[in-house]
């Protein structure tokens, strides 16, 4: 621990507690948008997404409990789920082989299968080729990845140790987020979309674009593409179109809360 914390600054050792303590009591997406747009202006990131979920014995997901996504291509998600990527993700089979961090770059190295490589190809084209991924134990096989995207995250032991102290009140962020009083299980459509959700819906189906969004609504063009993954995940949509669709289906593309 001391050898970790002399990589550290006075000032990264403030911000960490600052970021840790309203990590702490964030009980919203709305809260959490604000711990990321703080890790933002701490670390290099280009996205962050943390999933709390079951997992197989084979270290596939076998049910999300809680999901969100800042900064991270909503399409790319939509793959992931769709091609069943953590099925032959080289870096959620480091974790779950026992490992606490994992660095991109070289997980990635240890692709052996044709499913391994073609998931490699696919992270090369949206540009996720560097980043770091930490993962949190809990209780019942359920327990959260982080990942976070940067292509200078892997080339400072600061920046790891930052993301190791800052995965518990993460992983318990996402704990109180999964809880029903906080959003209900994914799958409920619009029943668990929050009051921000459906007005990023809103406006999207009136054909405004992100920056007009975020002008719009009052919060920044990452804020709304936050808001808009976190939509289209609940929707189960591989887009914005399809999710505009499924939450007209839904009836709830009208005047938003």
């Amino acid at each position: 621990m001391r050898k970790r914390l002399a990589r550290l600054s006075r000032r990264d050792l403030l911000n960490v507690a600052e970021i840790q303590y309203v990590t702490a009591r964030a009980d919203s997406a709305e809260a959490a948008a604000a711990v990321f747009r703080s890790i933002d202006g701490l670390l290099p990131v280009r996205g962050v997404i943390c999933i709390l979920a079951h997992w197989d014995a084979d270290g596939g997901i076998r049910e999300v409990r809680q999901l969100l996504n800042f900064g991270y291509p909503p399409e790319w998600l939509a793959l992931y789920r769709e091609r069943r990527y953590d099925r032959v993700d080289p870096v959620l089979r480091g974790y779950h082989c026992g490992k606490d961090i994992q660095v991109w770059s070289q997980a990635f190295r240890t692709a052996r299968s044709a499913a391994e490589r073609s998931f490699i190809e696919a992270c090369v084209a949206f540009g996720l080729c560097e980043g770091v991924t930490v993962g949190q134990s809990g209780a019942g096989g359920c327990a959260s990845i982080l990942s976070f995207w940067g292509n200078s995250l892997e080339q400072a032991a600061r920046h790891r140790t930052i993301i190791e102290f800052l995965a518990p009140a993460m992983h318990g962020l996402l704990l109180r987020l999964s809880e029903p009083s906080s959003g209900g299980k994914p799958g409920d459509g619009g029943r668990i979309l929050t009051p921000r959700e459906h007005q990023v819906l809103h406006w999207a189906s009136l054909g405004k674009t992100t920056w007009e969004i975020g002008r719009i609504v009052g919060i920044r063009e990452r804020t709304v593409m936050f808001h808009m993954g976190n939509a289209m995940h609940k929707l189960d949509a591989r887009n914005r179109a399809q999710a505009i669709a499924k939450a007209a289906l839904l009836g709830i593309l009208g005047h938003p809360p």
